[in-house]
């Protein structure tokens, strides 16, 4: 019954999520679209095509990825999930935009190796002229130890599956900000949007804050038996949340090479203070005070950009590290790849034939 319960309410507050993600992202577009006419920026450096329609496929690989670092013994158990490829289509226009994407299950067919993950996986972002923002939210049920050779030499990766752990879950949830100085000459929306194109090289300085939760649960403890040795007692955790609010300087480059060909890096170190709490599989509490958390966020892109057609793939990663105690860490990352091919058309030409 208990279980039930603690079901019931996480799916209810999934879909609150998501209901109010939805609404702020589409907030956001048409308050991107309100303010973009007051917006000045050098056409020598950036052209904008959000007078087209601008459309793509795409195939995305996410990932939720987390591990427990031991400081004594120098020794990480890493958990992943069964990662899995989606197909997605988007669409923009006059700075509003949809993207829809959904599993192709005839391809992700290796559960009896890396076990089946359930996730869902719910993102809001504007890339706007000065500012860039980021919502998300993301749930997975069921991983597997990514390091068993590591753990155990005599591990065959070729004939024995992963060791897997059905009974762990994870909630993602967190959003930020980031300011674009230089957004005059330097557009995010040219790598990540395509909804316009740098023209030349250009870079900016970002500066912005963010907030994170993670919540941690699993049946048993995280650390099998067979590794307890090599872990400190602090590990043993079947429950974990932890609360994050930070600040991040960065910065962000395009090189343009022979015109139509681009190369973008954004990195943004961060420090947060981090509230963190856990339960050991003996119900037994502790706590640990507000400490001093790292965070990394980077995005890199890179393709083909031009008038009608374009193409290329981005690379965002999250990854935020704590500790948990004075002999061990936890560090997650969140992820995901994109691979994508477009066509921009306009629309009025294509009324007009009406």
């Amino acid at each position: 019954m208990r279980n039930f319960i603690e079901k019931y309410i996480q799916m209810s507050c999934f879909r609150l999520v998501a209901l109010i993600l939805i609404l702020l992202s589409t907030q956001l577009c048409f308050s991107q679209e309100h303010t973009s006419k007051k917006t000045k920026y050098d056409t020598l450096y950036i052209i904008s095509y959000s007078h087209l329609l601008t459309t793509k496929g795409t195939f995305i690989i996410r990932g939720n990825n987390f591990n427990i670092y031991d400081k004594t013994s120098k020794r990480s158990l890493k958990y992943k999930p069964n990662q899995s490829l989606a197909m997605g289509f988007a669409g923009y226009h006059k700075k509003i935009g949809l993207e829809l994407a959904f599993n192709l299950p005839f391809i992700n067919n290796d559960n009896d190796k890396y076990g089946k993950t359930y996730q869902r996986d719910l993102h809001a972002s504007r890339y706007g002229r000065k500012t860039i923002i980021d919502l998300n939210l993301q749930t997975y049920k069921g991983f597997y130890i990514e390091n068993a050779k590591e753990l155990n030499p005599s591990w065959n990766s070729k004939l024995d599956p992963y060791p897997k752990r059905p009974d762990i879950s994870t909630i993602a949830l967190g959003g930020s900000f980031y300011y674009i100085l230089n957004s005059s000459r330097f557009s995010y929306r040219a790598a990540f949007i395509q909804d316009e194109a740098q023209k030349q090289r250009a870079g900016s300085l970002l500066l912005g804050g963010y907030v994170n939760y993670f919540n941690l649960r699993s049946d048993s403890s995280i650390i099998p038996i067979q590794l307890e040795s090599a872990f400190s007692d602090r590990a043993y955790l079947i429950k974990g949340k932890t609360l994050t609010f930070g600040a991040g300087v960065g910065y962000a480059y395009t090189l343009v090479i022979r015109k139509h060909f681009f190369i973008t890096l954004s990195a943004i170190p961060g420090i947060a203070l981090v509230n963190f709490e856990g339960q050991k599989e003996n119900m037994d509490y502790f706590y640990t005070k507000t400490k001093i958390a790292l965070r990394s966020q980077i995005r890199f892109a890179t393709g083909y950009n031009r008038g009608k057609f374009y193409a290329g793939f981005n690379l965002t990663t999250d990854n935020i590290s704590m500790d948990n105690s004075e002999q061990s860490s936890i560090n997650y990352h969140l992820g995901n790849i994109r691979f994508y091919a477009g066509r921009r058309f306009d629309l009025s030409k294509i009324i007009s034939k009406f």
